[in-house]
């Protein structure tokens, strides 16, 4: 009888102990006890906060050194991957914010401009920390150098990565040439978007898992996090862009509000992937560390 009162114990170990299974039960369940659903809260805020700073530096870069219209273009195609409603709430603000770039460099000043962009690589850099299981992190100003630098890193990295957009008119033309019909050409397109925003996502990712966390890293417990992460954030885009396709229903709930809370769950649910992949890590970084022990 106490043998069989063990079973779902033995059932639940066994689980654990499995070698893909148990590590995603494991950060699963270190996500619930890590109380990352209150990181990602933090993180979605933080991020809401710090992208317009970021755009004004991204989009200055880019207008300095492309053509004139790229950084718009630039912005478009990173806004593209977000659903509908969100792109509505955002795309006057971003609009205006491109219009009055390098007057809002001149008067709030670079530093200042830099300082609030990296505030939300900072938010990542706590979050991380906490996932990986650090319990005390650098001195403050080296960690405020280390998530600036990263920020400056980031920044052109998107311009670099997201420079697609010059690509994408002709692999669409492709596509057109190629496909049996109209609607085949969208779904191949949208599988081409998709497909270059996981590549993408999953280098972005494994920066930030390598970079950020106040601790040494190894590849075998950077890239297998960044793959999930970034597998599940293009699943959570595509099945948002599906599931917020309209504001109606937000409407009803929140009036003129709908928009800025359809963005606000968009970019929660961005840092619960970027946060569930680190917890991915951190169960790897712990079987390693047992086994050599």
């Amino acid at each position: 009888m106490q043998s069989f009162s063990e079973l779902p114990k033995r059932a639940r170990r066994a689980a654990l102990d499995a070698p893909l299974l148990g590590v995603l039960l494991r950060a699963i369940r270190n996500y619930v006890m890590h109380q990352s659903a209150n990181q990602a809260g933090s993180l979605a805020f933080s991020w809401l906060l710090a992208v317009f700073p970021l755009l004004i530096l991204v989009s200055a870069s880019v207008g300095y050194w492309g053509q004139p219209g790229e950084a718009a273009a630039l912005v478009n195609q990173v806004l593209g991957y977000a659903p509908q409603v969100v792109r509505d709430a955002l795309r006057p603000a971003v609009e205006q914010v491109l219009a009055q770039r390098n007057q809002a460099l001149w008067s709030i000043g670079l530093v200042a401009t830099l300082w609030t962009a990296s505030s939300g690589m900072q938010a990542i850099r706590s979050a991380l920390n906490r996932a990986y299981g650090i319990e005390r992190g650098m001195a403050f100003w080296k960690a405020r150098i280390k998530v600036t630098l990263f920020t400056v890193i980031v920044g052109a990295g998107v311009v670099a990565a997201f420079s697609s957009v010059v690509v994408l008119p002709y692999v669409w033309q492709l596509l057109q040439a190629n496909a049996q019909s109209q609607s085949d050409a969208l779904w191949l397109l949208d599988g081409v978007r998709y497909g270059m925003a996981f590549l993408v996502l999953a280098v972005l990712y494994a920066l930030v898992y390598g970079w950020l966390p106040d601790t040494s890293q190894r590849l075998y417990t950077i890239l297998p996090g960044a793959l999930v992460g970034a597998a599940l954030w293009t699943a959570a885009a595509a099945t948002l862009s599906y599931t917020l396709h309209t504001a109606g229903k937000l409407v009803l709930l929140y009036g003129s509000f709908a928009g800025v809370i359809a963005t606000l769950v968009f970019l929660y649910v961005s840092a619960t992937t970027l946060i569930f992949g680190a917890e991915i890590n951190g169960v790897l970084r712990e079987r390693v560390s047992a086994s050599k022990e």
